[in-house]
């Protein structure tokens, strides 16, 4: 019997990070759950930094010695760990803690202190990037953010119709305001004259509003999407979706008032997931907006009113085709607005998703409903738990 609840919990924990909320898990650490779950990348970057060794203190033969020499040093401190811990001389731990995170950061960079004229550079620049590393790995595993981009990726993908159909309804309130910005010689003037970087920067900047419209509401909404008045209420919610726990039974013994309320980690976590999935369908919407006004250009704009626009002599195509025997020219100026064109509409979309009540009846309301679902399944989870531990207290 313990056999099937460990194995049913193990379920629900890889349910958990495969829609990338981690942080719901009981008992989450960093030390058991995060860094060892990224040691087979960290013991790569450690044999790959072994190489630090090679310096330009010896040559030919000397050079062979002492790279097997900075082997043995940053191997034999990952023997002397291991056995210090219990384990085998070279097994990959099931436990990292502030010793084996010291190893990392610190014995790679002592080869080259070790074997480097340029000691002082080279140890300290190794040193900063495997602190970053460090930094970058906890942050990317410990909330999931791959299983999470790949779960809002999917889930947005399955909704590409509605998607499609809003766009439509979109297009013809777009056309209103941005036809004539479209057609307008000094927007094509300022695309010209658009070097990458501020080009890239301007947009970044719209990008960046739309983003933070979408992220401003979630924090509120999270205290209400984690209540339930009752069992009844989680359990419809589990069975109705596919959730490791399904068909879920309402738990005796256990109040739903004592299930502990989320934690900050635990909101940011789940926050995060709502804002990734809403941002990804944002960008979608950008693209098939931009995608667009690329084919409406091309249709449109010849390149000679192209040349007048811009006050230029000539410009460069990216590509020339043929089309019902006319000549089309894909020029760097047609992206540039249509790109801009394409990030303010994304703008739009994203404001609309909070403020329109259509909007977020199919793009909010449904991603809320998603979280609840992850609220409902943590409840039962951690009620299951909590009977686990009383029965074996009794």
């Amino acid at each position: 019997m313990a056999e099937v609840e460990t194995s049913r919990r193990e379920a629900v924990e890889r349910w958990f990070v495969r829609r990338g909320v981690p942080h719901v898990i009981d008992d989450y650490r960093a030390s058991t759950d995060v860094f060892t779950r990224a040691v087979p990348f960290l013991a790569l970057v450690f044999l790959v930094e072994i190489f630090a060794s090679f310096g330009d203190r010896f040559d030919g033969w000397a050079q062979f010695g002492v790279f097997w020499a900075g082997a043995a040093i940053a191997l034999g401190a990952v023997a002397a760990v291991n056995r210090f811990r219990g384990r085998r001389l070279f097994q990959l731990p099931d436990r990292v803690g502030a010793i084996e995170l010291a190893v990392f950061v610190l014995v790679p960079p002592a080869l080259p202190a070790l074997f480097s004229e340029d000691r002082l550079s080279d140890t300290a620049g190794l040193a900063v990037i495997n602190l970053l590393l460090l930094v970058g790995v906890y942050l990317v595993v410990s909330f999931g953010l791959f299983p999470m981009i790949v779960w809002a990726g999917a889930y947005s993908g399955s909704q590409i119709a509605l998607i499609g159909r809003l766009v439509g309804r979109i297009l013809p309130l777009l056309l209103l305001f941005s036809a004539f910005l479209f057609l307008n010689a000094e927007v094509w003037q300022v695309a010209h004259d658009f070097s990458w970087p501020y080009y890239a920067i301007v947009l970044g900047v719209i990008g960046i509003v739309s983003l933070g419209s979408v992220a401003a509401r979630i924090p509120s909404e999270l205290v209400g999407l984690a209540r339930f008045e009752n069992w009844d209420q989680a359990c419809d919610l589990v069975n109705g979706c596919n959730s490791p726990l399904a068909p879920a039974k309402p738990p005796t013994g256990v109040a739903v008032s004592q299930i502990p309320p989320l934690g900050r980690i635990d909101r940011v976590n789940l926050g995060l997931l709502m804002f990734v999935a809403q941002a990804v369908r944002v960008v979608l919407v950008g693209l098939v907006i931009g995608v667009f006004y690329v084919a409406f250009g091309l249709l449109t704009v010849r390149e000679a009113t192209i040349v007048s626009w811009v006050a230029s002599d000539a410009v460069d195509p990216l590509a020339r085709f043929g089309f019902l025997g006319h000549d089309l020219a894909l020029t760097w100026e047609l992206l540039g607005v249509a790109g801009f064109i394409a990030v303010l509409s994304a703008l739009q979309f994203a404001v609309s998703t909070v403020t329109d009540s259509t909007y977020r009846e199919h793009f909010y309301d449904d991603m809320a409903h998603e979280a609840r679902e992850v609220l409902a399944t943590r409840a039962l989870y951690l009620a299951e738990i909590r009977q686990l531990a009383e029965q074996e207290d009794g």
